[in-house]
């Protein structure tokens, strides 16, 4: 009976899999990474039109740039994930857009070896479209110890938020840098402490364009960029960006100045 039940559940996965388009890289976890963060029976294409940039080698394992540039996708964006197939944390961000128009989100991630990386932006049908890349990595970034202990002055600049705001050719553009130590909680004897939710709203109200949870793959001391289509959400009111880490220490800013 134990060996029928076990064929049966395996023939269940087997089909709940099925459905699945072939991985593009040939990672074994690519279907088991899909259930975890899309959820079991998310209905799934691969799609090159996400967008998701990152180099072919790491030359800095703690400092590996990602952006999803969603210029050229047709769809509206509900929800944009990323994960790094190998690392001991895969998660990197899961971000929502609230209907603000996203274009584009980047900052660096750390990695712990060579890995392929997705980006999965979930359209207003309910369907996911996922784009791949691989880094070629010598490796140990998510255990290596950070570098802001190095700078004598790191515990009063600890915190400081600075930010830009670009607008051209249709879209507002957001960056957002928080001096942070972002310990991913892998290195002895220092506990993990990194900024766990990130939002962009409209001063002075409810409004929020853009809701990010970030996990430990994040790089030391983020820089955000956030690309937005330009409309009611980014011309009507000024924008501030508040942030928080797993501490619960909180860091606002308007967006375009500074606050230490």
């Amino acid at each position: 009976m134990g060996r029928y039940c076990f064929c049966v559940l395996l023939l269940l996965v087997e089909a709940a899999w099925a459905d699945l388009p072939a991985d593009p890289l040939g990672s074994p976890l690519w279907e088991y990474n899909i259930e975890r963060y899309l959820g079991e029976g998310a209905r799934v294409v691969v799609d090159d039109r996400v967008g998701l940039s990152v180099p072919d080698f790491a030359e800095d394992s703690t400092q590996v740039p990602l952006a999803v540039n969603l210029a050229e996708f047709p769809h509206q964006v509900a929800k944009v994930i990323t994960w790094v197939d190998m690392n001991p944390v895969p998660l990197l961000f899961d971000a929502g857009s609230g209907g603000a128009g996203l274009k584009l989100v980047s900052l660096n991630f750390r990695i712990q070896q060579a890995s392929s990386i997705r980006a999965a932006v979930l359209d207003e049908h309910g369907v996911w479209h996922i784009d791949s890349g691989f880094v070629d990595a010598a490796g140990g970034g998510c255990t290596a110890p950070r570098e802001v202990v190095s700078s004598s002055e790191w515990e009063n600049e600890f915190g400081t938020l600075k930010t830009g705001l670009f607008s051209s050719d249709g879209t507002t553009r957001i960056k957002a840098n928080l001096l942070h130590p972002m310990d991913s909680g892998m290195v002895g004897n220092v506990p993990a402490f990194f900024v766990g939710d990130v939002e962009v709203r409209q001063e002075g109200s409810e409004a929020v364009l853009l809701a990010m949870t970030l996990a430990e793959s994040a790089s030391e001391n983020p820089m955000f960029v956030f690309e937005f289509a330009n409309g009611e959400h980014t011309e009507t009111k000024a924008l501030t960006i508040w942030m928080e880490d797993n501490n619960g220490y909180r860091f606002e800013g308007e967006i375009g100045g500074a606050k230490p």
